[in-house]
């Protein structure tokens, strides 16, 4: 092989290698657009974002069904929860808590993973987070894999009455909710609540659903 070829081919290794490690990562809400961005052509990150704002319709369905108000989609929060999907499918842990000495360790409670997020900039009252894994990606298209997560999600919890409690609190007024594709075939999910929401990074949901479609 000539040396110009050994550089190409070295060159196209690194590549290769850095757009695998770039995925393997924890974020800040500086990567947000990013991931947005990378949502609508990569098939993985397209399902996971768009069975999170599925998702996001579902519960606030159930929520109206039960005479609460509907939570509004928060973006930190949905990244947050996406850090710690990450950290449960590397570490092979389902929790609460984060463990400082681990990989991809972004805080321990549910409050300092938001301040990683946001860099400390945040500004919320916490009032509860869902966590859970399961297997349940089935379908053949992107709309259909990403539904089955989210309808498959919303049973669990409600079949738990911890989690289906915080699913219909009363003091919730936002929400961000995040689902992984994880090794093994399973399905991480996070859903992080508050109450006395700092305004800045609210979306609509709706939108943001139409733009991966």
């Amino acid at each position: 092989m000539k040396p110009l070829q050994v550089i190409i081919v070295f060159l196209l290794l690194i590549g290769s290698i850095c757009q695998k490690t770039a995925k393997a990562q924890v974020y800040r809400v500086s990567k947000i657009p990013v991931l947005i961005k990378a949502a609508k052509k990569d098939r993985k990150q397209k399902i996971e974002r768009m069975a999170a704002l599925k998702f996001h319709k579902l519960l606030n369905a159930y929520r109206m069904k039960n005479k609460l108000n509907l939570l509004m989609w928060d973006e930190s929060l949905w990244l947050a929860c996406v850090n710690h999907d990450i950290w449960m499918n590397a570490n092979g842990e389902l929790s609460h808590g984060e463990k400082s000495s681990s990989k991809y360790f972004t805080g321990v409670e549910p409050g300092d993973r938001y301040d990683y997020v946001t860099s400390g900039k945040g500004n919320y009252d916490w009032s509860g987070e869902n966590a859970l894994y399961n297997y349940d990606k089935e379908g053949k298209t992107v709309s259909e894999i990403s539904s089955n997560i989210a309808k498959a999600a919303l049973e669990q919890w409600k079949d738990s009455p911890g989690h289906n409690e915080n699913m219909l609190g009363k003091r919730h007024t936002a929400h961000g909710v995040a689902f992984y594709l994880g090794k093994g075939g399973r399905v991480y999910g996070t859903d992080l609540f508050v109450s006395n929401k700092d305004n800045k990074y609210i979306r609509n949901a709706n939108d943001q659903l139409a733009m991966l479609k």
